[in-house]
């Protein structure tokens, strides 16, 4: 480490923020251009450096640089533009899990119930529910209203739709539930 650099991190370690401040300007723009290289993404690039600046204030009083400033920032911004590309892979992995699982489950509730079994059920369930509630279930589920306008024309709170949509959904799930101990 040259001697302009063991400054520099001296005054650092001492919160000198003048010190910080000529640093971010010095290397914040060839940081972005170096992570926007490897996540591909401008935004996405600038968190990642605006996040190496932010991990080096915080941590300035245990900073081990052995190297040149600009090496140790460099590195800095390739783990983190690493962890980034890990996270970003993980989630969309997770999101690809999710959504099999969703396919393989329609598929399968598909092959237990055909369309004109599930119509009876709802029938026979929405005709035991009580008036004001099967009413409400048409309007959102058939109509499309949302939950503020059924409420509006029926003279009704929010919260009492609500209600009664989640009972309403409670006796399908328990119908669709026996029927499939049975079939």
């Amino acid at each position: 480490m040259n001697l302009k650099d063991k400054k520099i991190l001296r005054k650092l370690k001492a919160g000198d923020i003048q010190s910080f401040e000529n640093l971010f300007h010095t290397y914040y723009p060839g940081m972005c251009s170096y992570a926007e290289s490897l996540v591909k993404k401008e935004e996405i690039a600038e968190e990642v450096v605006q996040d190496v600046f932010y991990n080096i204030w915080k941590n300035r009083n245990e900073l081990k640089i052995t190297s040149s400033c600009q090496s140790y920032l460099y590195r800095a911004t390739f783990n983190n533009s690493m962890m980034y590309l890990r996270r970003a892979k993980r989630e969309i992995s997770l999101d690809q899990q999710w959504a099999s699982n969703n396919i393989e489950a329609t598929e399968h509730a598909h092959h237990n119930i055909d369309e004109s079994e599930l119509k009876a059920i709802i029938i026979y369930t929405l005709q035991k529910l009580p008036e004001r509630t099967r009413t409400i279930f048409n309007k959102s589920r058939f109509d499309g209203m949302k939950y503020i306008e059924i409420a509006k024309e029926m003279g009704i709170s929010v919260k009492t739709v609500e209600s009664n949509m989640g009972k309403a959904l409670k006796a399908l799930r328990v119908s669709l539930q026996e029927f499939r101990k049975t079939a």
